[in-house]
């Protein structure tokens, strides 16, 4: 792989993302190891609270991108919503609140030295909102204009994709650990040009996806610490390595992953320019307390992309 090259005609200065569903509170508690499934005691080695979900992971990497980014998502009227919130304006992120009457969605996370995680809901929210809530065509109209539009796997999102499809919207999805069967990531799936998923439930995850990028421009399988295959079609499977950093909390490493990709996508690199770029991204996530790393820049992560590439 070379340097990167530079911006065709077609990529934008000034990117547009609209992501669609995802967030939540959480509180993250840091254990020496996970639950054995019987009675035991543990001592956490670290706790912190923070925002969380795969909405707003994918858009805060984004605005700290340089994308003009807007997300739509059900937030509780609550504090832990407007903690969200405030989180997501300081980043540069126009967020689109709707308000969820089950309150802000909240995780309870257990995570070990190795980043697996053991996540206990403690409020999903609403799952199917009624229509006057918010529906589809609210959802086309949110989307509309954007150069990037990520469908995340909340319930409700679903509602864009048939208005999505008419307009020939290309449509970027994450199904996260789909197991193949899981009708619930189907719709998705099928909504998906450029499609992300991880290995975690899959036994044989990167044939099983060169199925799926039959009819794709892009399909990523994540590998977690171990980095990505990416398939494309008529191209061989294209392997990601990661960039072997100090974990300080791998949460989120997958949506830094993605945006890196779009990043790269949106300067008008390769395949594997944009990929490099994502793995670039998901270090700097991994290596952070926080769903986006402070420190990123679309300057640092192009000299990222060079370096490695030299």
């Amino acid at each position: 792989m070379g340097a990167p090259a530079s911006s065709n005609t077609t990529a934008s200065s000034h990117p547009t993302a609209a992501v669609i569903g995802g967030v939540s509170w959480n509180q993250v508690v840091d254990v020496p190891r996970l639950p054995q499934g019987r009675t035991e005691t543990l001592f956490a080695t670290g706790s912190r609270e923070g925002i969380g979900a795969t909405g707003s992971g994918k858009a805060l990497n984004l605005a700290r991108l340089g994308f003009a980014t807007r997300l739509h998502a059900l937030v509780g009227d609550d504090a832990e919503g407007d903690r969200a919130a405030a989180e997501l304006a300081g980043a540069g992120v126009e967020l689109c609140r709707v308000p969820d009457p089950a309150g802000t969605e909240r995780h309870f996370n257990l995570m070990d030295p190795q980043g697996r995680r053991a996540s206990i809901y403690l409020n999903g929210g609403t799952h199917d909102p009624d229509d006057s809530v918010v529906s589809g065509g609210d959802l086309a109209a949110f989307a509309a204009g954007a150069d990037y539009v990520w469908v995340n796997l909340a319930n409700y999102a679903r509602r864009v994709l048939p208005e999505l499809a008419a307009r020939g919207t290309p449509v970027w999805a994450d199904v996260h650990d789909w197991d193949g069967d899981n009708e619930f990531h189907r719709d998705f799936v099928d909504a998906a040009r450029y499609l992300f998923l991880s290995d975690e439930a899959l036994d044989d995850a990167v044939g099983f996806a060169a199925h799926l990028a039959r009819t794709r421009e892009l399909v990523v399988v994540t590998h977690g610490s171990r980095g990505a295959t990416a398939l494309m079609p008529g191209h061989d499977p294209l392997f990601v390595p990661p960039l072997e950093v100090e974990a300080v909390d791998p949460n989120g490493a997958g949506d830094a992953f993605c945006a890196g990709v779009v990043w790269g996508h949106s300067r008008g690199w390769d395949w594997p320019q944009a990929l490099a770029a994502g793995a670039a991204v998901a270090a700097g996530c991994v290596a952070s307390p926080h769903l986006a790393d402070p420190g990123l820049t679309p300057e640092w992560l192009e000299q990222q992309v060079s370096a490695r590439a030299g």
